[in-house]
């Protein structure tokens, strides 16, 4: 089946060749697609998983709700530039 995320190519193959990378982002919303992926990667461990693990314990427990607001208005503006 052919992967809509392009910078890996077709699911098996894709995960074959991001060998080197912890995490392959799949952010089109297709969940077969993402059910394929799943299935073919691997669990983490090792290094990997504690790289994943450190990387979860830099996520804010609390989200300051004003900041949000003022974060997401900035990428807004910043993605009009854009539009």
């Amino acid at each position: 089946a052919a992967s809509s995320a392009k910078a890996i190519g077709s699911t098996a193959t894709g995960i074959e060749r991001s060998a080197a990378c912890d995490l392959i982002l799949h952010c089109n919303g297709d969940m077969t697609e993402m059910r394929e992926i799943a299935d073919a990667a691997p669990a983490l461990s090792g290094e990997a998983a504690r790289r994943a693990q450190a990387a979860e314990r830099s996520i804010p427990v609390a989200v300051d709700p004003i900041a949000f607001a003022e974060e997401a208005a900035a990428l807004d503006a910043a993605l009009a530039a854009y539009a």
